[in-house]
């Protein structure tokens, strides 16, 4: 009898894979703006969609709505993974009230490391959103 081994084994504490470690750089308030933000930029987006269909405009004119699909997407992605895009490009965190800089190498590699997580699942997010708006129709 073989054992077959799971290539990913989870942290009973955290449900997150053992090796995986997220590395918070922004605290809980940080997170919540992030969070409004993505709501905020997401309704715009949609009215502004809404707008573009009622008015007849050209469905090319629908294309700019990429930017705000994925900020949007971005302020959802820092939220949930605790990552703020911005201050891992500056190598710094706001956990309290004040931004320092992460001194700590590996930290700072992990902490950037979710950064580009972010980004990328943020342009996944907006590639289909914007196509679900291209092909819409135009309302009269």
């Amino acid at each position: 009898m073989s054992s077959i081994k799971s290539p990913i084994t989870l942290n009973s504490e955290s449900d997150e894979p053992i090796g995986e470690v997220c590395i918070a750089n922004i605290s809980t308030a940080e997170r919540r703006k992030r969070l409004t933000f993505g709501i905020i930029t997401l309704v715009v987006s949609l009215v502004l969609l809404a707008l573009l269909m009622a008015m007849g405009a050209d469905r090319l004119w629908r294309l700019p709505l990429i930017l705000l699909f994925f900020g949007a997407a971005t302020g959802y992605f820092q939220w949930h993974d605790k990552t703020c895009v911005g201050l891992a490009n500056l190598n710094s965190r706001k956990i309290g009230d004040t931004m320092e800089k992460i001194e700590d190498a590996g930290e700072l590699a992990q902490v950037r490391k979710q950064a580009r997580r972010v980004q990328s699942k943020a342009l996944i997010a907006a590639v289909p959103l914007t196509l679900i708006a291209l092909i819409l129709p135009v309302l009269h």
